[in-house]
């Protein structure tokens, strides 16, 4: 019993820190919201169930089951904050916020806020009402931060200014003169930035002076339209 109650409570944990309410869970589920609740409130998982939530959320299925090993499997990605539904995917006009694309990922010199936010072809989408508030959404590139973020995952990102306090262990785009902008987790280290990936084993840690800044975003939220 133990174990199933442990197993709830860490992942209304999840829920909580991603921002979705069990009623949204349900409806990426296509259950009713009682079902979600049970399960999380003690209920066992078989293995349909499993299954199911494994494959709507990412949580190991051995973890699901019997609450042993890894809530995640390091190996996979599909495990976004929010899945947003395609009914809510239509901007409201005056209110829709630019969506960085991935291709202008890592090209230098170009101030991607000033772009973005000027030109009248880049997508736009609502903001998503459970994240902090975001100024810009932006399309993962690549695999640097998997297997939290992973290629094709819309970022919600709020501007910072770039001399702005950072959080250390968050993660952060980050424009630059020299690199373009990339995704990492940031430790302040006064004039110096180290930039931390979460797939070490294929992108190492590296330092960024503080002036080759351009702009600060921090990642508010992580999501996938269905």
């Amino acid at each position: 019993m133990a174990n199933r109650v442990l197993i709830g409570k860490k992942i209304k944990e999840y829920f909580s820190e991603a921002g979705m309410s069990q009623q949204e869970v349900a409806k990426v589920l296509n259950v009713q919201q009682a079902a979600v609740s049970n399960q999380l409130n003690g209920r066992p998982f078989g293995k349909n169930s499993a299954a199911k939530w494994n494959k709507a959320f990412g949580f190991r299925i051995n973890w699901l089951l019997t609450g042993e090993g890894a809530m995640f499997d390091d190996t996979e990605c599909g495990r976004p904050d929010e899945v947003l539904p395609k009914d809510c995917h239509e901007a409201v006009p005056g209110e829709d916020i630019p969506v960085i694309p991935a291709r202008l990922f890592r090209v230098p010199d170009l101030n991607i806020y000033e772009y973005v936010t000027t030109s009248p072809t880049v997508d736009r989408m609502p903001s998503v009402p459970h994240f902090q508030k975001h100024d810009l959404f932006a399309r993962c590139p690549g695999d640097a931060m998997a297997p939290r973020i992973c290629r094709g995952y819309l970022l919600a990102l709020r501007r910072i200014a770039k001399d702005s306090t950072i959080i250390n262990g968050e993660i952060y785009a980050v424009d630059t003169f020299s690199q373009g902008m990339f995704i990492r987790k940031i430790v302040d280290n006064g004039d110096k930035f180290m930039c931390i990936a979460e797939n070490q084993a294929d992108f190492p840690d590296f330092e960024l002076p503080r002036e080759d800044v351009i702009d600060l975003y921090r990642v508010v939220g992580v999501l996938i339209v269905m």
